[in-house]
């Protein structure tokens, strides 16, 4: 038999078991709500990033006329056919290309007493446009000057030689290669000079005469004298051989 007792535990089981559920509810919505809590806070306290992308290509960037008005090439044009105008070069034809300097090479300085590796030659670095950072774009332009024996000095003393400015446009003569017969060598192709016009000291304005490196094969004050050097020994030899029908 039960006694009003026993129905009152039984009763309050009843209702705790009910009321289990919803404080199981309560807890975990605590439990949520400190975990919001939590990553609100921690996001407030995390550092500002500033996601920036990176602009657009600019697929017109390097581009210049081919070929300007006097006949003369840029960077650009001549390396749209680039094995072309190679194979011409390495058969001889000379081109003319357009640039301004970006680079002028300066050998390293060999402290006295050491023994220090010989130093490049002369070259320099063209670009098509005056801002153009970087080698991706830009060209070497090779062998734009020789050594003069003290014996021959006086012979070139009043031949103007090859100056150029960084920074400075020039036109330039020459052979359109990857590899120059003095060893230097660019997939991109380079330039082996022969000439170049320089500028009007007073006004800046680029001269319309070309100007050789003293003391290079093909300066015309050195093919003149090969010339007469041959035409010399030829004269000799003729004279050699009309001696020996003579006698």
């Amino acid at each position: 038999m039960s006694t009003p007792a026993d129905f009152s535990i039984a009763r309050l089981s009843r209702i705790g078991f009910l009321a289990l559920p919803l404080l199981l509810a309560a807890t975990g919505c605590e439990q949520e709500q400190a975990a919001v809590d939590l990553e609100e806070k921690e996001e407030a306290a995390a550092p500002k990033i500033k996601v920036e992308l990176p602009p657009a290509p600019d697929f017109d960037e390097g581009k210049v006329e081919e070929q300007y008005a006097d006949g003369a090439s840029s960077i650009y044009g001549l390396r749209q056919d680039i094995d072309g105008n190679v194979k011409k070069g390495d058969a001889g034809t000379e081109v003319m290309v357009k640039g301004y300097i970006q680079e002028i090479y300066v050998p390293p300085e060999c402290p006295e007493g050491e023994i220090c590796p010989p130093p490049k030659q002369a070259h320099v670095w063209i670009t098509d446009k005056p801002d153009q950072k970087g080698k991706k774009r830009a060209m070497m332009v090779v062998n734009y000057r020789f050594s003069i024996p003290e014996w021959d000095a006086k012979r070139w003393k009043e031949q103007p030689d090859v100056i150029m400015e960084k920074g400075k446009r020039y036109t330039f003569k020459g052979k359109f290669k990857r590899f120059s017969d003095t060893g230097f060598a660019f997939d991109r192709g380079l330039l082996e000079f022969v000439a170049y016009k320089p500028h009007d000291p007073e006004t800046g304005e680029e001269l319309d005469s070309w100007v050789y490196p003293p003391n290079a094969p093909w300066h015309p004050l050195e093919v003149q004298r090969m010339d007469e050097e041959n035409a010399e020994l030829a004269a000799k030899a003729k004279a050699a051989l009309d001696k020996k029908k003579d006698g």
